[in-house]
């Protein structure tokens, strides 16, 4: 088979459309940047119940999640708490390229809206918990109430 633009230079018409499409995304997006129109992002509303949590992490495949001032809240484990667990470590690494203290409470927190957030203070991070679906959803929500494997004895 031979070439159809043997001899001929690329069409121009398609480079004229292709940079027609690249400019008007490039614009596009500059203005929704500038002026919030089209943007998704939603109004945080007022929290209803909200709780600060220290991780501690025991080196021997579990975690403590301790509250300041009050005590532990929770025992997580490697091999059940994995989404807990999961969130905290990209929370972790993000403290770590930011310098922030890792020892530093996190927030856990659920908004009149009914959405569950989960921020860190110390990066500005938050984290809308619900977008991971129910299941991992209640994992933060027994959280907030201190029920996750909480062993009185530790």
């Amino acid at each position: 088979m031979s070439d159809p633009f043997e001899g001929r230079p690329f069409p121009r018409e398609v480079l004229i459309g292709a940079a027609l499409l690249i400019g008007f995304v490039i614009a596009a997006t500059v203005m929704v940047r500038l002026t919030g129109v089209g943007g998704t992002e939603m109004p945080i509303t007022p929290v209803v119940e909200s709780r600060q949590l220290v991780f501690i992490d025991n080196g021997d495949g579990t975690t403590t999640v301790r509250v300041p001032d009050e005590g532990r809240v929770a025992d997580l484990e490697s091999g059940v708490d994995g989404f807990v667990l999961g969130v905290m470590r990209g929370m972790v690494r993000e403290r770590n390229a930011y310098d922030a203290p890792l020892d530093a409470p996190y927030l856990l927190s659920r908004r009149e809206d009914g959405r569950l957030l989960f921020e860190d203070p110390s990066t500005g991070r938050i984290i809308d918990v619900r977008a991971f679906g129910p299941t991992n959803m209640e994992s933060f929500a027994r959280l907030l109430r201190g029920e996750i494997h909480a062993d009185p004895t530790r």
